[in-house]
């Protein structure tokens, strides 16, 4: 039962995010980073800093590179981060684009033969993306990614339908047959791109350095110019974090892959 309730809460934090807009996310993680920080200010000058000034005084030089440091890890962690999900981002896109390209192929080719054949199989690559945008997209963006069934389901039914027209069509068989293959090709490279999400470990370890970031905070007397600066610093730093849970998953949220292109190059007009 215990080792159910992280993935639950996993779960319903990816659901969260995922109704949640990019403001309210990034505003959330402004205002939970920089009050957290001030509570742990506030509770270590009490308790590790309250009543050793001649300590803090002897030792402030050790003290001042330990703060620094463990705001430098911080910084410099997050900034990989951001980096690394902001590039899984792009690649995402650019699948899509390639996958929108490939579609274009696939229907023309299929409008160049004009049989019956055809004409449904250029129904079944509709199908084919209305599952995908609709049902596919929602579980990559879980937090175990996977592909949905009954877009499986409809790209099985694809190629079905292309290999009856490349039946009756030698000449475009190997054309046809091509442009499937690299179809079921791009859905698995998409299902890799939804599980590069930031791991776990990550979160702990970011963790560990903020936090002891903000109890060295504690060194500072609480009046309200320190608050303001400690309350900026901070919030800034959740703000970062904020951003790459915005971007964390191609396919979640707004800050996500755009349909628009795929859906154009299959010629429906809108889900």
């Amino acid at each position: 039962m215990r080792s159910r309730e992280p993935a639950e809460f996993m779960v319903l934090f990816y659901k969260l995010i995922a109704e949640s807009s990019d403001a309210v996310i990034l505003l959330a993680g402004v205002i939970a980073s920089a009050v957290l920080a001030l509570l742990v200010a506030l509770i270590s000058r009490r308790l590790l800093f309250s009543g050793t000034a001649e300590a803090l005084e002897a030792h402030g030089k050790l003290a001042e590179v330990l703060h620094a440091s463990l705001l430098t890890f911080s910084v410099f962690i997050l900034a990989l981060v951001l980096s690394e999900v902001r590039s899984n981002l792009g690649k995402a896109n650019d699948l899509e684009l390639r996958e929108a390209s490939l579609i274009v192929r696939l229907m023309r080719d299929l409008d160049t033969l004009g049989s019956e054949d055809a004409a449904a199989a250029s129904e079944r690559v509709q199908e084919y993306v209305r599952s995908a945008i609709s049902e596919e997209w929602k579980a990559l963006a879980q937090h175990e990614p996977s592909l949905a069934e009954e877009t499986s389901r409809a790209m099985a039914s694809l190629v079905s339908q292309v290999h009856t027209v490349a039946a009756g069509n030698p000449a475009a068989a190997a054309t046809l047959l091509g442009h499937v293959e690299k179809l079921e090709e791009l859905r698995q490279t998409q299902l890799e791109s939804a599980t590069k999400a930031v791991p776990g470990v990550f979160w702990w370890v970011i963790g560990v350095f903020i936090v002891g970031a903000m109890i060295m905070n504690g060194r500072y007397k609480l009046d309200a110019f320190s608050i303001t600066l400690i309350a900026l610093h901070m919030g800034a730093i959740g703000l970062v974090i904020a951003m790459i849970l915005v971007m964390d998953s191609p396919f979640r949220g707004e800050t996500s892959v755009s349909p628009t292109a795929v859906l154009r190059a299959a010629r429906i007009p809108s889900l």
